[in-house]
């Protein structure tokens, strides 16, 4: 359950689905459809599946990280997360942030919504003391939203550029490319730093506060497209494949 939790943490960045999920989407209205498997140690723990829509300057989207076979069984955990917002010059800009996660023992929900890029928590429940201020985090994006700026597919003068500012509702980090480095095939590398910037407890904080991580990108048609990403975690090493 660490893993699942280290996964979403990362690249969704939150830590806590409930039954009848309500896609923003309507299937129709999935311009792209995105499914990468997941391996932990080199053995499949689970899928990520998510789906973006861009209609003139305005997206949407939705995902669903899962743990899937024998983990599921051992582990069972549902992420699931919708957003709306601004795409303007190829840079996202939230509106509404929805997220549901099942441990299978506990469910937890959240949102945010945003005004002049500064997000406001809707969640009802006591703060941690050590949790950031929403008021305090404007220009940030919500998990989903970083997600498609890392994810999403480049031409050659965009590649490992990227330095994205995440807060989750509670806890502030940043996700930076560097690079790239070329691969066989035409593909190319980039590597990147996750910081936790705040909003973390000392025993969070003991675990690391800097992680690399690592994007890799086979060429198409009009740039390149992630073929797998993969970062280091306290259970060992965390590969996401493109299906």
């Amino acid at each position: 359950m660490h893993f699942f939790k280290t996964l979403v943490a990362f690249f969704l960045y939150v830590f806590f689905a409930m039954p009848g999920f309500s896609a923003t989407l309507k299937p129709g209205e999935r311009e792209e459809a995105h499914h990468f498997d997941v391996f932990l140690l080199g053995i499949k723990a689970g899928e990520l599946r998510y789906y973006k829509s861009v209609k003139g300057t305005a997206y949407s989207a939705e995902a669903v990280l899962e743990t899937t076979g024998l983990v599921a069984l051992l582990a069972p955990y549902l992420f699931q997360a919708e957003v709306t917002g601004q795409r303007l010059k190829s840079r996202y800009f939230p509106k509404n942030y929805v997220e549901t996660s099942n441990t299978g023992r506990r469910i937890t929900n959240k949102e945010m919504r945003y005004k002049n890029q500064r997000p406001t928590v809707l969640t009802a429940g006591e703060r941690k003391k050590y949790w950031l201020k929403p008021a305090d985090q404007k220009g940030t994006l919500d998990p989903l939203s970083a997600l498609l700026a890392l994810l999403d597919d480049a031409v050659s003068s965009q590649l490992c550029k990227a330095d994205l500012p995440i807060f989750d509702g509670e806890r502030r980090v940043s996700l930076s490319l560097s690079g790239p480095t070329k691969l066989d095939k035409g593909g190319v590398a980039c590597q990147g730093i996750y910081t936790r910037l705040g909003g973390f407890s000392k025993q969070e904080l003991s675990d690391g506060i800097t992680f690399p991580f690592y994007i890799n990108y086979n060429p198409v048609d009009a740039g390149y497209r992630v073929a797998k990403f993969s970062f280091s975690t306290l259970r060992g090493t965390a590969t996401f494949e493109r299906r």
